[in-house]
């Protein structure tokens, strides 16, 4: 079993260089994002597994220009749109160029290595939601949603879905892989998505709510890991 101690060890241990090495990067990316956006760099967002479970607050690096107001985390706008809280590609027109790399690498996420630091987040665990997506999640999708409150791990910046997931199948692709991560999760799991999050760093490849998708990412997860 990969107890939470060890884990949280290796989060304490891991999360500190990961800052430390990153931080030159972090001052270009900050300043970019300046000069692409005109606005602030950095953000926070409260997000949780469920809607019952304790919130986080969040740091991510901005990726959208709002100089008009955009109702990003309203739920009437999104219920509007789709039932599917992991597609919103109608916003795609706010991203700058530069911002787009961020968010298809997933560097967008590279403060949160913070939340990791605070015991708030894990390096690898299921992903935080809005609670506007997550009441969405509840309305249209309510045994997902019921099964995930049965998720007891960490939020992650990385994951099996972060990293394996397909959006377009919506909650139900979420949800499989997050209990099968509960279930299995060890060493040897972790060590693969984090390779899995180094190439997707390296290629720009990550799955993103906002960017269109040319194609899919032609990996069967499933049959890759034996999930039913």
């Amino acid at each position: 079993m990969w107890g939470n101690m060890t884990k949280r060890l290796i989060d304490l241990v891991l999360s500190p260089i990961i800052i430390v090495l990153s931080i030159p990067f972090i001052v270009v990316i900050l300043f970019l994002v300046i000069i692409s956006t005109g606005q602030f760099p950095v953000i926070f967002q409260k997000r949780k597994i469920t809607l019952e479970k304790k919130s986080v607050q969040i740091i991510k690096i901005r990726t959208i220009r709002n100089r008009i107001e955009i109702p990003f985390s309203s739920f009437k706008e999104v219920e509007r749109i789709s039932n599917n809280v992991f597609i919103k590609e109608e916003y795609e027109m706010y991203v700058p160029l530069f911002c787009r790399w961020l968010r298809k690498s997933g560097l967008d996420e590279i403060l949160q290595v913070i939340n990791v630091l605070k015991g708030e987040m894990s390096l690898i665990g299921p992903r935080p939601l809005l609670e506007a997506d997550l009441e969405i999640m509840q309305r249209s999708d309510e045994e997902y949603y019921n099964r995930r409150t049965k998720i007891n791990s960490k939020p992650g910046i990385t994951g099996m879905w972060q990293v394996y997931g397909e959006r377009r199948e919506g909650t139900a692709n979420l949800i499989e892989l997050e209990e099968f991560y509960e279930k299995e999760k060890s060493l040897l799991l972790d060590m693969r998505i984090t390779l899995r999050t180094i190439f997707v760093l390296l290629t720009a490849s990550h799955s993103d709510s906002i960017l269109k998708s040319k194609e899919p990412r032609g990996i069967s997860v499933k049959l890759m890991f034996g999930i039913e």
